[in-house]
């Protein structure tokens, strides 16, 4: 069976880069555009996700509030999320270290770099 990841992301372009790449290592991408669709899947399905990718920057909740709510939620709070964000304020890193996230990437990332990330996450 399909490992499944779960990305939060509401530009298209990078769900397209981050599907491909990951599809290609045999992962079952899941989109939602929006913290609050995320959360939504989270709680209504019985197979979770063993990666959340989540932008900082979202429509409406933002990725670290999403991070801050997997976290703190015992039916999530063993999913290793990432937070991806188009800046790299010093706000930002610390908002998503504060919320629990296991790792924080800035966009533009290099596919290799983001893909030995997930795999090392796939492992603990």
């Amino acid at each position: 069976m399909k490992k499944t990841i779960l990305l939060v992301e509401d530009e298209r372009a990078i769900q397209v880069l981050i599907t491909y790449h990951l599809g290609k290592l045999n992962y079952n991408v899941i989109i939602k555009e929006t913290a609050e669709a995320a959360i939504e899947y989270l709680q209504k399905t019985d197979n979770l996700p063993e990666i959340i990718i989540t932008d900082v920057l979202l429509p409406g909740m933002n990725g670290i509030n999403l991070c801050r709510l997997v976290k703190t939620d015992p039916k999530t709070q063993d999913i290793p999320v990432v937070i991806l964000s188009s800046v790299d304020y010093d706000f930002y890193r610390q908002g998503a270290e504060n919320s629990g996230a296991d790792y924080f990437m800035t966009k533009p990332f290099r596919i290799k770099d983001f893909i030995n990330i997930i795999k090392k996450l796939m492992t603990v």
